[in-house]
Order: structure tokens, then C-alpha cells, then sequence
């Protein structure tokens, strides 16, 4: 499936005189994102062809990593005052709102008239500096986005995790290739844990497991309810699905524990079961999980709660979209 890739190759200037390069190929997003220097990315998506869900998440995760970022030469270890004036639009968010807007209703036109029968894409936005370029680069990669899948999926635990998890550095990607491509064409995605066997989070998801709470209600009588686990978001980074899990749970009064789920809790039977979350599976259930260790698989039966909350997530997703055609 092709891709377009479209870049303001005068990232200083406001919209209103912005200059874009348009390419078109069959670039994968790892390519697009490894062909710039390291810098702050994330991914979107879009909902009813022109629209893009959780636009102000995806523009705060910019800023915020940007923020957190110094962009300096080899010889220095301070980020150059002229350095820091480029890259003042891109760490505010009402000026990178007033850029990254035109730049993917740019791209989203140009991709719907390569590819005329796909309904919804993936845009990918790359935002760092380049020292031989002596300025920024501001990119845009729009790929195709298949339907939602409602199948159960296999993952595999791998003991890493993120140095800065509330940065969305691409360095990052760099890191989790090897590990995608080692995984196998079964597995989904790879888990996160560490020594301990503290679940964090996907390469690219959030992490959820779900376990049922016995208390007594104001009869008395005994009953169960579901609570969802999840590592807190000082080690993982908060992703746009993971959010909307968030306020659905509130919606709900489903309540979330902001611990490591443990997997000694789901090989004793613990868990009702688990799911991840990200930009393109939306919220998928787990069937399987796989250690590199020789353990035995962890399996889980299917969830009618976690199916019922999967639905819940796809309904909502209009009403947290905004519209950029």
C-alpha cells in the first residue's frame, strides 16, 4: 500500500505562508521516522476518513516532549539560543496546532487521491531539529489504517523498558526494532516487564490486566466487580486510547489501580484477563501470553467485560475526533 510523505519545508513560517513538499512511495512509518534525526513523533489516526481522534492529546504529547528535549551539536552540551528560537512554535501548543492542522489536511488530500478506496489512514508527525539543515524538520506520513480488529491476540514478554516513558522520542523506535523483528508473524505485539515480572506496557500499547474485587454491598450481600490494573503513568507514557479507557472507566465507575499488574497473579488464576490499547489496534484482548523464559504460555479465556468495554471504545471514538477535512 502506498504512502504519502509531506514535509513544510519552511517549518519557521506560520501557515498562512507555508511551503510544502509532497513524496509519494511506499515508505513504512519505521522508515519515515528513522530517516530524520532523533526528535518527538507520535501517531494518529483518523475516524470517518477526515477526522483525527484525540487531535489536543497527540498536539500536548508533541509539545511535552519537545519540551523535555535539547537539540545539540556534537561538540556542546547546551541547546544554542538560535536552536531554541526555531523550535519555540513546536513547544507551544496553540502555534503547533496552527502549523501541524493545514500540514495533515495537506497530506490527508493528497493520500485519499493516491489511494481513493482506503477509508481511514495512519498519520504519523515527526517534529526535531537538523544541525545540517540548520533548522527544523517538520513531517507528516500518511499510510493506510485497516478496521478495527475484534479478534484475540498473542503477545510475547521481553524484560526492557523505556528510559523516559512520558517523552515520545523516536530513538525509541530505534530501540524496539530488533525486538519487532524478532517476535514472530504470530505474535502481535511485545510486552514489557522487568526482573520482578511488573508488567509496563506494549512497544507500542498500553498494558491493562483485569481482576474481579469481592466486597459486600449496603445489604450486605457479597458481589463482585471488575477493577482494570495498570502501571502508573510515572513509568509508562499516556497513550490517546489509554485516555479514552480512562474516562470510559470513570463514565462507568469502573475503577482503575495504578499498580504493575503481576504476572504471578495471572499464572495463579488471578486476572479475568488482560488487553492493550494504542492508536491503531484500539483496545484488543489477549489470549496468549509467551515468555522467552521456557515457562509455560499464560492463557485467558474470553472476557465479556472486556469485550463489552472494546465496544464501548469503538462507539466513542466520534465524539473525541476532530475534524481536519
Amino acid at each position: 500500500m502506498s504512502s504519502v510523505i509531506i514535509e513544510q519545508t519552511n517549518p519557521v513560517a506560520p501557515s498562512s505562508s507555508a511551503v510544502y513538499s509532497i513524496k509519494q512511495g511506499n515508505v513504512s512509518f519505521n522508515d519515515f521516522i528513522l530517516s530524520y534525526p532523533r526528535g518527538a513523533y507520535t501517531g494518529m489516526r483518523t475516524v470517518d476518513h477526515g477526522s483525527i481522534l484525540e487531535l489536543t492529546s497527540h498536539l500536548k504529547r508533541i509539545t511535552n516532549s519537545l519540551a523535555l528535549m535539547k537539540f545539540t551539536p556534537p561538540d556542546q552540551a547546551e541547546e544554542p539560543d538560535s536552536v531554541n528560537e526555531q523550535m519555540k512554535s513546536f513547544r507551544r501548543l496553540e502555534t503547533l496546532e496552527d502549523k501541524l492542522v493545514p500540514l495533515i489536511h495537506a497530506g490527508l488530500l493528497a493520500y485519499y487521491e493516491l489511494e481513493p478506496q482506503v477509508l481511514e489512514a495512519k498519520v504519523s508527525v515527526m517534529v526535531t531539529y537538523c544541525f545540517d539543515l540548520h533548522r527544523p524538520c517538520f513531517a507528516v506520513h500518511v499510510g493506510h489504517l485497516g478496521q478495527p480488529s475484534r479478534e484475540r491476540i498473542k503477545v510475547v514478554l521481553e524484560n526492557k523498558a523505556r528510559t523516559m516513558p512520558a517523552v515520545k522520542d523516536s530513538q525509541w523506535v530505534r530501540d524496539r526494532a530488533s525486538l519487532e523483528k524478532n517476535k514472530g508473524q504470530e505474535i502481535n505485539e511485545v510486552v514489557l516487564v522487568d526482573d520482578s515480572e511488573n508488567v509496563y506496557e506494549g512497544m507500542a500499547s498500553n498494558f491493562f490486566a483485569v481482576r474481579r474485587r469481592q466486597h459486600d454491598d449496603e445489604e450486605g450481600a457479597n458481589k463482585s466487580d471488575y477493577v482494570i490494573q495498570c502501571a502508573s503513568l510515572d513509568h509508562v507514557l499516556l497513550g490517546t486510547i489509554m485516555k479514552l479507557v480512562m474516562a470510559l472507566c470513570e463514565k462507568e465507575k469502573i475503577d482503575i489501580e495504578w499498580v504493575f499488574p503481576r504476572l504471578q497473579d495471572a499464572r495463579a488464576g488471578k486476572w479475568e484477563g488482560c488487553f492493550l490499547t494504542s492508536t491503531s489496534r484500539l483496545l484488543l484482548p489477549i489470549e496468549t501470553i509467551y515468555s522467552k523464559d521456557g515457562s509455560a504460555p499464560i492463557e485467558f479465556p474470553p472476557s465479556e467485560f472486556i469485550q463489552q468495554l472494546q465496544e464501548k471504545v469503538i462507539e466513542e471514538l466520534k465524539n473525541r475526533s476532530y475534524s481536519v477535512l
